[in-house]
């Protein structure tokens, strides 16, 4: 009997169980269904709310009539959300992911049911055309750890609300046009890695960042105030970008502790004081950029230390000093702009070998010494800008060598000697800048090579011999000035092959000759001056309709004025010191004494004779020109 009891009691537990487990998943599945409803009404009542329903890619977001739908037997993937486009859901059916970026979504999100959603971990909105604000019932997505509504036009303010959510990892909110304050909240984010406000109207001071944050990208809004110092608590942040920013006072030297640091990024803002020698601590720092800033003081010189260094900007600041030491091995190098500065240095002993460069610039610093030979062997350089400094010696024909090279700008030097034939091998060369040296001998005739230069600055210096005609060969050129040298002969018609050009000046050198007629082709010329010459044949020029600007003085010009407006309305200054000029505007003839000139401005039938005694124009009284 008692063996019996047990195994009925036994069999009567085993039902009741069974039952039970039933029960469980029986309410589970109608839980889960329910829950699933309630989450496809809103996506589809959100859906109904946006301005372009018709042509978005949410046509999968439909639900079953209501007879379909009344049982949960009935429940399939037209009602269940899991199968929409964009959307995930967890093993029970319950929506754990939006992923709709780059949707041509256009609404707001005023009408979309964040309590709906209790289990969603992931939204992406991004690079749609979603606006107004952003609601502050987002605080109810508590299981939230993604958020990216960035790439749209969501204005107002950051809610503080989004400080509850606590599981945050990822905050992406750049390229709105949200305004106000930082939130104090997004601090108590803890759990939050990634923060992106960049592209905004944020203002007032960055507040203290707490958490275990990786990135931050605070740039292009108008943040003020100083960094703050307890940046230097974020001992995993690899990320630092601040720039283009209205911040102030000076960089705090926690940033120092930051030993994860790989990028710092804080360029176009009004810190001042000097870069902390803490730097020197970050042994990771790939990025160091603080252009346009109000800094002074010496870089560090061990910045490079660590041998990672790779984009190195400090330009156009106040900053004195060295050139740092650990610059000349640092072989990572990719990019470097320390342009606008006091710096100093000899140029053949602080710069090394740079295999993997692209862009130098270091012009208007205090710079001393001759460049050197290793310079090129910087292979894929493409940008060599050294002007405004104080260096000497000659131009090295190793140049030659960096064959990518698409800018070279040596000007405001003390260099000396030939422009070496080696340059014709640049033939990716845009743009040419040796004004203001003291270089002598010709432009070699291997220049010719260079087809694709559009800008050309060899003014300010020694040159001499004639124009040779391979300059015809820059078909792109719209710049071109060999002012202030000792150029001699004619203008080679090849001149007349530079059809783009914009912009000549050949004055004050010793030219001579006939201007030639193909100077006709120049139809995009705007500005002239060949004065200071002795040039002749002004009919040239007859047919440069585009002419703005030109400065003819001083040459062996006569006969009749072109009647184009740049000339007509040219000053005598533009017009003196030639042979005889004449017109509807002015009449420039020679005096009966040799040093004179008359010169008269014709107004209303009436002729006016200036005087100017000093500059070879006499007095000849008033009346009409016969």
């Amino acid at each position: 009997m008692v063996i019996g009891s047990s195994s009925t009691f036994e069999k009567v537990c085993s039902h009741i169980s069974f039952v039970l487990i039933v029960l469980f998943v029986s309410s589970s599945t109608v839980a889960s269904a329910s829950e699933s409803n309630e989450e496809a009404n809103a996506l589809v009542t959100w859906k109904a709310s946006l301005q372009n329903e018709d042509q978005s890619q949410l046509s999968s977001w439909t639900l079953l009539p209501n007879n379909a739908t009344n049982s949960s037997t009935n429940l399939n993937s037209s009602t269940r959300p899991c199968t929409w486009f964009g959307i995930s859901c967890n093993p029970v059916g319950s929506v754990i992911k939006i992923n709709l970026t780059h949707s041509s979504l256009k609404g707001s999100l005023h009408e979309f049911s964040f309590s709906s959603f209790i289990n969603l971990e992931y939204v992406d909105l991004s690079k749609n055309s979603l606006f107004g604000t952003i609601p502050p019932q987002i605080s109810n997505l508590s299981n939230l750890i993604y958020l990216n509504l960035s790439m749209n036009q969501f204005s107002g303010k950051i809610p503080p609300e989004i400080g509850l959510l606590t599981n945050l990892k990822v905050l992406r909110l750049g390229m709105n046009k949200l305004d106000g304050s930082i939130p104090q909240e997004i601090g108590q984010l803890r759990s939050l890695n990634v923060l992106d406000l960049q592209s905004n109207y944020l203002d007032d001071p960055i507040p203290p960042p707490l958490g275990n944050l990786t990135y931050i990208d605070l740039s292009q809004n108008s943040l003020s105030g100083a960094i703050p110092q307890e940046i230097g608590h974020l001992k995993s942040l690899v990320v630092l970008q601040l720039s283009v920013n209205q911040l102030n006072g000076s960089f705090p030297t926690s940033i120092g502790n930051l030993s994860q640091l790989e990028i710092f990024f804080v360029r176009d803002n009004q810190i001042s004081g000097s870069i902390p020698q803490e730097v020197e601590n970050l042994m990771k720092l790939t990025v160091f950029r603080v252009a346009r800033n109000k800094l002074t003081g010496y870089l560090p010189q061990n910045i490079c230390q660590n041998g990672l260094l790779q984009n190195f900007t400090a330009n156009d600041n106040n900053l004195t000093g060295p050139i740092p030491k650990s610059l000349r091995n640092c072989t990572t190098l990719y990019r470097v702009r320390l342009d606008g500065n006091h710096l100093t240095g000899n140029m053949s002993e602080v710069f090394g070998i740079y295999p993997n460069l692209y862009y130098m610039n270091i012009a208007n610093n205090k710079l001393y010494g001759e460049l050197s030979p290793n310079w090129g062997r910087s292979s894929i350089l493409t940008d060599l800008e050294l002007g405004g400094n104080n260096i000497s010696g000659t131009i090295p024909s190793e140049i030659g060598n960096i064959t990518k090279l698409g800018v070279l700008d040596l000007s405001s030097n003390h260099l000396v000697g030939e422009i070496p034939k080696e340059l014709g091998r640049l033939t990716s060369l845009v743009k040419l800048i040796l004004s203001n040296n003291q270089l002598s001998g010709g432009i070699p005739s291997e220049v010719g090579s260079l087809t694709n230069l559009d800008y050309v600055d060899l003014s300010n210096n020694k040159l001499s011999k004639s124009i040779p005609g391979s300059v015809g060969s820059f078909s792109s050129l719209f710049y071109m000035n060999l002012s202030y040298n000792e150029f001699s002969q004619g203008v080679p018609i090849q001149v007349g092959k530079l059809v783009q050009l914009s912009v000549l000046d050949l004055s004050h050198n010793h030219l001579t000759g006939e201007i030639p007629m193909e100077f006709m082709n120049l139809q995009s010329l705007q500005t002239m001056n060949i004065s200071h010459n002795n040039f002749s044949g002004i009919t040239a020029f007859e047919k440069l309709y585009g002419l703005l600007d030109v400065n003819i003085a001083y040459n062996q010009f006569q006969g009749q004025i072109p009647n184009i407006k740049a000339f007509q309305d040219a000053p005598i200054e533009a017009l003196e010191g030639n042979k005889g000029l004449c017109g509807e505007a002015v009449i420039i003839l020679n005096c009966a004494d040799s040093n004179n000139s008359h010169i008269w401005r014709t107004s209303q039938g009436l002729n006016h004779k200036a005087t100017m005694s000093a500059a070879n124009i006499c007095t000849c009284g008033h009346h009409q020109i016969p």
